[in-house]
């Protein structure tokens, strides 16, 4: 949906919602490791079916993913 239309029903009225993905919080309200870090996202959503995509901006963040959550 970067191309602002949308995949399923080729509507161009997309929404572009900037974001992070931030590390899971502690229950005793330490901080979380220091191995995960924020990683910035953009959401693209669908105005006419609700149809979403989100994208992780930086390509070296999909390694640091990859390392952490990988097979």
């Amino acid at each position: 949906m970067k191309n602002m239309q949308c995949p399923k029903c080729r509507s161009q009225e997309v929404l572009r919602l900037p974001g992070d993905i931030h590390p899971p919080a502690m229950l005793s309200g330490a901080k979380p490791p220091s191995s995960f870090k924020t990683i910035k996202v953009t959401r693209y959503c669908c105005a006419n079916c609700g149809y979403t995509e989100v994208w992780v901006d930086d390509p070296k963040d999909l390694q640091d993913l990859l390392k952490k959550y990988g097979f």
